[in-house]
């Protein structure tokens, strides 16, 4: 099975020396050009499945291509670039590329068609290591989960669109992004919370943070929220009556 690789060359580099060839002895073995290899070793081509599956096997090796929904935080890391005054992104080739697709995906370059692209292509909901909770919890108690974490931490989702008072049981889904999940997941232990696989009974996800995530982050009271445009991304990526919701506050700005 192939993984979600960030560069072909960095993986196939690695089939080369785990089977103790060469590029020359791969090139021959898979019967295509030397320089073919180099290409894909600098990262200078993307080779087709094909090609790709022919090298694997002359490694020793066999390759297996798998769907799996799409959850890239590099797409919202775009979209934020675009639309939002001040964000830095991260040092990633990749998010240059995604403002590439998102435009295509927009179509006419509409701030709002780009943000439902990039909630699309970037819902936290879907990430492997995201820790979704159902039943009650306050948003007071979350936002003391998150202070407690002594990292840092800021709720987007439902509860960013609503604001609901501290007091109040948070919306369906808040999302709580932090730099430490295993914490916050631990700390949230003793609420009328239980982990759950579905998506559809999630009330609170807790997902690890990328750093630039919290620039723009702004403290209502004790509750620390994401930027709004991270905010209507996350709302728009779940679907539903949240969705149309930030919509129509997207419709708005």
């Amino acid at each position: 099975m192939i993984p979600y690789m960030d560069s072909v060359g960095v993986a196939v580099h690695g089939w080369l020396a785990a089977a103790g060839l060469n590029a020359p002895a791969v090139a021959r073995r898979a019967g295509v050009s030397g320089s073919t290899v180099h290409r894909i070793l600098n990262d200078a081509v993307d080779p087709s499945i094909g090609t790709l599956r022919e090298i694997a096997l002359a490694c020793g090796i066999d390759i297996d291509l798998t769907a799996c929904p799409l959850s890239d935080p590099r797409a919202a890391a775009a979209a934020r670039a675009m639309l939002e005054s001040g964000y830095a992104p991260p040092a990633d080739p990749e998010v240059a590329v995604w403002r590439e697709r998102l435009m295509r995906s927009a179509g006419s370059g509409s701030p709002v068609e780009i943000v439902k692209a990039a909630a699309a292509a970037s819902s936290p909901l879907q990430r492997a290591d995201a820790v979704l909770l159902s039943g009650d919890v306050a948003l007071a108690r979350v936002a003391s989960a998150g202070d407690a974490s002594k990292g840092r931490w800021a709720i987007s989702g439902a509860a960013g669109l609503y604001l609901p008072p501290p007091s109040s049981e948070v919306p369906a889904v808040t999302i709580l992004w932090c730099e430490d999940a295993r914490t916050v997941t631990h700390l949230l232990a003793e609420a009328d919370l239980r982990q759950t696989h579905r998506r559809d009974r999630a009330v609170l996800a807790v997902v690890a943070s990328e750093p630039e995530l919290f620039a723009g982050s702004f403290a209502e009271g004790i509750v620390r929220y994401a930027a709004p445009i991270q905010m209507i991304i996350d709302c728009l990526a779940q679907g539903g009556a949240v969705a149309d919701d930030a919509i129509e506050e997207a419709m708005s700005w």
